[in-house]
């Protein structure tokens, strides 16, 4: 079978896999069967919320439930390649929320997940912006809901998701300047945190030591995992970023970050979740 080529394609599929969902259909066995055993995937909004779709199925053009088994040559290296050029270079990764949300998608059809996916493998999703946005509305909604907070401490978490209000207040008095660059153009720089806001409790989407204050390329790459750093603040560089667009982007080999103690289990966290330190 030919892999998919546009959004289109991969749309038609996720279609099909929402007509296996319905637990009176014929094909709800094989539907819940690849939700299980699947192993990375491409999150979607469907009239019932955050649902799940799995690379080896939607990466195939004009794909059928009833007729998947039958592909013996279906792989997930092609599926997942044919992806992310559909995603414009966009990879899976793993992610602590999305797994959560997973897990939870799961229980609504009847699943049971294994905690890895296939042959012990970890599970990976594409977090596109739609996903992002998803995800954060979702733990806003919880932060609206939460009777044990004020109106205060729920407009300071929010304005935390993007690096506003009394989080970046905080950084700026802790870092004063790029932590990495030593730029102190404050206006540009953006407060990142370590552990990502939708990932972290209440607490941690305010502690400053779960927050560096960098220059937008050094957000950037952090953000993605290219960039990382050691409990000494040594810099770590991924080997999927090529030397070229590290100089491009200005991330200096050998920077050290004067990180302190608190600092250390965020930076844990980042390095085991979010550091990409394997080559693409």
């Amino acid at each position: 079978m030919k892999v998919v080529k546009t959004r289109k394609q991969i749309a038609n599929n996720i279609t099909e896999l929402e007509r296996g969902r319905n637990p009176r259909g014929k094909n709800f066995k094989e539907y819940r069967k690849l939700i299980k055993l699947g192993i990375c995937f491409l999150p979607y909004k469907s009239q019932k919320g955050l649902s799940f779709a799995p690379s080896r199925f939607v990466g195939y053009v004009n794909n059928k439930l009833a007729t998947h088994a039958d592909n013996l040559d279906k792989n997930g290296r092609k599926t997942n390649d044919a992806i992310n050029s559909v995603l414009l270079g966009t990879k899976p990764t793993t992610d602590v929320a999305l797994g959560q949300a997973y897990i939870e998608f799961c229980r609504t059809i009847g699943v049971t997940p294994s905690k890895r996916g296939a042959f012990g493998r970890k599970r990976k999703y594409w977090i596109t912006p739609e996903v992002l946005n998803l995800l954060e509305e979702r733990a806003e909604d919880k932060i609206g809901a939460d009777p044990n907070l004020s109106e205060t401490e729920k407009q300071q978490l929010v304005e935390a998701r993007i690096g506003q209000g009394v989080f970046r207040e905080r950084l700026i008095a802790m870092w004063g300047k790029c932590c990495v660059t030593g730029c102190d153009c404050v206006d540009i720089l953006r407060a990142s945190h370590i552990k990502p806001w939708r990932s972290s409790t209440n607490d941690e989407r305010l502690d400053k030591f779960n927050g560096l204050l960098l220059s937008p390329n050094l957000d950037a790459l952090f953000d993605k995992g290219l960039i990382s750093f050691k409990d000494s603040g040594e810099i770590l560089i991924s080997r999927q970023l090529p030397v070229p667009t590290r100089k491009a982007l200005g991330c200096p080999n050998g920077a050290k970050v004067p990180l302190q103690k608190k600092h250390a289990k965020y930076m844990k966290w980042h390095r085991k979740n979010v550091f990409v330190d394997t080559e693409a």
